[in-house]
């Protein structure tokens, strides 16, 4: 069953107090942060002590995420190392600002070269990568996810963080992930005291065809479930489908009058995985 990314959670790599806090409010995913949330003057320390909680046995429930310090700078190439010489294992690696699919290509030998099992989500946040959304998405199979850095975004090409001006940028990225087949996780709502605002945006989110959202606090999580909660008459029809494709044990199933197919089925298996995890 497909995995849910409706939220994920940063934590920065800073504060290890917070971690099991974090991962205790109920996100999908927590994100211990190396990059914006770290100081330079904090950068060794932090990464030292991300890895180290990474290396031993973690917190149940939510998958365990590492967002480093872009590859293409000394930071992120200084986290890459330290990570292949250690035994951390988060779930995947966050990618900030990823720009090609080069870049992952030669993220993907690396961590094949040092046997890590370690998934990939690069995050699109300049013009740059947007532009070759599609190609970053499908670049190797390790990409599970793509996400939208829509702060980052807004800031290099000088707009602000409306619906209308990040609405291109969205549809790039969902369209992305549609076409390869992986999650698209959308940008954040930087006001955590606004639930309203939040709520609305994560809607719009959804019916673009964003799969969850990237949050900054804990008290988001909840508004963000609630809106990617299926309502009644969805879970009713999911629960026909997998019942339907049970009985047929692999032949042929029909629901309403429409032949199920097996994305229709594993669709309708996040449907119930969403209504049990909620």
């Amino acid at each position: 069953m497909k995995p849910l990314w409706r939220s994920l959670l940063f934590v920065p790599a800073t504060r290890p107090d917070r971690f099991e806090k974090a991962a205790a409010s109920g996100p999908d995913m927590v994100c211990i942060d190396l990059e914006d949330a770290v100081s330079l003057d904090d950068k060794k320390t932090a990464r030292a002590t991300a890895l180290e909680y990474l290396s031993g046995t973690l917190p149940v429930g939510p998958r365990w995420i590492l967002r480093i310090n872009s590859p293409r700078t000394e930071l992120g190439l200084r986290d890459l190392l330290a990570l292949l010489d250690s035994d951390a294992a988060p779930d995947a690696l966050f990618i900030p600002k990823s720009s090609s699919a080069e870049e992952m290509r030669w993220l993907d030998d690396l961590l094949s070269a040092a046997a890590k099992e370690i998934d990939l989500i690069p995050v699109i946040e300049t013009a740059e990568g947007l532009d070759r959304a599609i190609e970053i998405a499908a670049a190797v199979l390790r990409n599970v996810a793509i996400g939208f850095g829509s702060a980052d975004y807004a800031a290099e090409v000088g707009s602000d963080m409306s619906a209308a001006a990040l609405a291109y940028g969205r549809g790039r990225i969902s369209a992305a992930a549609g076409q390869s087949g992986i999650a698209a996780i959308d940008g954040i709502w930087p006001d955590f005291n606004d639930d309203q605002g939040l709520r609305d945006d994560t809607r719009l989110g959804r019916s673009i065809g964003f799969d969850g959202k990237i949050l900054i606090h804990p008290n988001q999580i909840k508004v963000v479930h609630a809106v990617y909660a299926p309502s009644a008459e969805e879970v009713e029809r999911a629960r026909r489908i997998v019942a339907a494709s049970e009985a047929a044990k692999g032949g042929i199933a029909t629901v309403d009058g429409e032949m199920i197919d097996n994305p229709v089925v594993i669709s309708a298996q996040q449907v119930l995985a969403a209504v049990q995890e909620g």
